[in-house]
């Protein structure tokens, strides 16, 4: 390995301090046998959140309990153990040295950054401490300054077969660009590596992903071109030219439309179209129209859906009357593709009140003719563009029977009262209906439903209203008996919702709700038939997913899935999520999100990382509220990394993942009876 060392000041260099040498004596192996009882104590305390008892373990005789120990940390923030975990920085045992560095990154705090310099092995000219090096540079990349941004971004001796050394030192400037840490350096160099396809594919996928998803970044003429040369050498690699393709509309210049534009009539891969058509939005309109609206009747449902809420976000009044119409001549459109179609005019419409009234009404009619909930949902949110349809929101929406379309017309009505023009719409009607709006809000609290509260409660807020000035005491105490009658953990997001509008409207600022109780402990008899070697099968009528588990990440999370999965919880449940080249998501009870049973499972944050497709994960409203809600990712997602669960993988049916669409159901979830290991 090259030399490489960090400045730990502006002025100083830092002498790296390296682990002890090998064969020096050792303490152990790391040995995650879920049926040792020590093994399961230590992933209680990390369960239960046991800092005192965990503390006392990372100085153990015996390195797995010390890694278990370790590793623990990652899963809660408490930048209390830093100093009692930056020891194991210089562990016998690389796993738990790697364990530690690790923890230090997620707990994200300054105090982490030296222990994490000082402990990177600079002198490893055997490569021996790779696996450590690359997790200590993401760390950094975590909790780190700009100097430590500078100065690995300014490493530049790393060679092709230093794959994780590469690997780690992109994810560090990820990490660095996730937190609004940028450097011109950082910029220049990940540039430069997405576009060498001699480098490892790790590397060049996080370099790609630095430039799709960093916040405030543009390109020059020069590195858009290498930006370009980048999608033409990834021709392998879809992940890469997915964030590439977005990385090519943040500047908005000829090279990085000619690019995606020629990309467009050849991409095979629906998800690299997707991220095709929405880079194409800072573009001149008038010709990334010609090259959307094909899309629209494209036979993949993700890429149509995609190129039609293209121009929901980004339609243009002259083309109000135009939108709707693309429907006449494909009557065969998806359905949720006629819809945003619909929505689109409704928001660009101006000056026709009898077109938009026609539009508005055979909005309407899909409403009335649709097939499924989710379907119906999204009328509701198409009718929201205008103000005056919300009676029609309120009174279809608020007596649907499925909570779905319950809880999306809460969120239509926040939608229209966020709307900046409401008095020159409603005119002298204003007042009375500002005054509808406020019992509808009430209706909603009322209802005790917990969708319909999670999304409603925001519209106190909204300064449009000025609800404040409408409240009295009896009016807090409605929102005070809706709050008494939500259940906590199963209605965590509706409580928080409905307690910080309480606390705005009392003039009072708002504390965060406390943190929810340990009440759910790992069902270790479940464990015992699992191993690493154990197929889920996820039967719908798309076809099947085979999963794989991994108990040894996260075993509260895999024993929570597999025991609802033998009472037939998740039989003829809906995937009720989708969303084009991110995830599919299922396991809600109420089919739209805001459903729980009456626990919550515990954030389980391992050495796995969300870097290829097919990963599953705990769907999540913050740490430790997980519950029954899962989710599959459709392509690398690294910035869910560290942030939610992963406690499994799609082992085969990629292809079934791809074809789900928001409505199909789960109809079986199989567990095949083997012996654990």
């Amino acid at each position: 390995m090259r030399l490489f060392l960090l400045l730990l000041t502006a002025a100083c260099l830092v002498q790296c301090t390296p682990p002890p040498p090998p064969g020096a004596p050792k303490t152990g192996q790391v040995n995650l046998d879920l049926r040792d009882p020590m093994v399961q104590k230590l992933y209680n305390f990390r369960d239960e959140r046991k800092v005192d008892s965990l503390r006392r373990y990372l100085s153990d005789k015996d390195a797995t309990m010390r890694y278990l120990a370790a590793l623990a940390f990652a899963s809660f923030h408490d930048t209390t153990i830093v100093q009692a975990l930056a020891p194991l920085l210089r562990d016998t045992v690389e796993d738990v040295r790697i364990a530690a560095a690790f923890s230090l990154g997620q707990i994200a705090s300054s105090k982490c950054e030296k222990p994490l310099i000082e402990a990177f092995v600079s002198d490893d000219p055997n490569s021996v401490h790779q696996r450590f090096n690359a997790v200590v540079l993401e760390a950094i990349g975590k909790c780190g300054s700009r100097a430590s941004l500078k100065n690995i971004a300014t490493v530049t001796t790393y060679q092709p077969s230093d794959t994780l050394l590469l690997e780690g030192q992109c994810r560090a400037i990820y990490r660095f660009g996730q937190r609004d840490s940028l450097r011109p350096e950082a910029t220049a160099l990940m540039v430069r590596y997405v576009q060498d396809d001699g480098l490892p594919e790790p590397a060049r996928l996080m370099a790609a992903h630095y430039l799709a998803r960093t916040k405030g970044l543009t390109f020059d003429s020069v590195q858009v071109e290498e930006i370009s040369v980048a999608f033409i050498r990834a021709s392998n690699h879809a992940g890469i030219r997915m964030a590439i393709a977005t990385a090519l509309g943040k500047t908005p210049i000829g090279p990085a439309f000619n690019r995606l534009a020629n990309a467009i009539q050849t991409e095979q891969d629906w998800r690299v179209q997707c991220n095709i058509i929405n880079a194409l939005a800072k573009f001149d309109y008038d010709t990334v129209r010609s090259l959307v609206v094909p899309l629209i009747s494209n036979p993949n449902p993700h890429v149509s859906q995609t190129a039609a809420t293209f121009f929901v976000n980004n339609g243009q009044t002259k083309d109000g009357d135009y939108y709707w119409r693309i429907t006449q001549d494909n009557p065969n459109l998806p359905v949720l593709v006629q819809i945003l179609l619909h929505q689109a005019s409704v928001k660009f419409l101006s000056g026709k009140p009898q077109t938009k009234e026609f539009v508005n009404g055979r909005l309407q009619g899909l409403f009335a003719q649709s097939k499924t909930p989710y379907e119906r949902a999204a009328c509701l949110r198409a009718l929201s563009e205008y103000g005056w349809n919300y009676r029609f929101i309120h009174d279809r929406g608020f007596t649907d029977p499925h909570p779905a379309v319950k809880t999306a017309a809460a969120e239509a009505l926040v939608t229209i009262m966020r709307k900046p023009n409401l008095y020159a719409l409603f005119g002298e009607e204003y007042k009375n209906i500002r005054f509808a709006f406020h019992r509808y809000l009430k209706e909603i609290v009322a209802s005790g439903d917990p969708g319909m509260i999670a999304e409603g409660a925001d519209g106190f807020r909204v300064n449009n209203m000025n609800f404040k000035t409408l409240r009295d005491s009896s009016r807090i105490g409605i929102l005070k008996s809706g709050l008494e009658q939500l259940k906590l953990p199963r209605d965590y997001e509706a409580y928080a919702e409905l307690d910080s509008a309480i606390a705005f409207l009392e003039n009072r600022p708002y504390s965060p709700l406390p943190k929810i109780p340990y009440n759910h402990p790992i069902d270790w008899d479940i464990l015992k038939t699992v191993s690493q070697k154990t197929e889920v099968n996820i039967e719908t009528a798309k076809g099947k997913i085979v999963l794989e588990m991994y108990p040894h990440i996260a075993p509260g999370s895999v024993a929570n899935f597999l025991k609802l999965a033998a009472s037939g919880f998740f039989n003829g449940k809906s995937f009720h999520r989708v969303v084009p080249n991110h995830v599919i998501q299922d396991g809600c009870p109420r089919g739209d999100g805001y459903g729980a049973l009456d626990f919550s499972i515990r954030t389980e944050i391992g050495l796995m990382w969300y870097d290829r497709e097919g990963y599953v994960g705990m769907a999540s409203a913050g740490t430790d509220t997980e519950g029954t809600q899962f989710f599959i990712t459709h392509s690398p997602r690294p910035h869910l990394d560290g942030r939610y669960t992963i406690f499994g993988k799609v082992k085969s049916g990629m292809d079934v993942v791809h074809q789900i669409r928001p409505g199909d159901l789960i109809n079986a979830v199989m567990v095949p009876q083997n012996e654990g290991g």
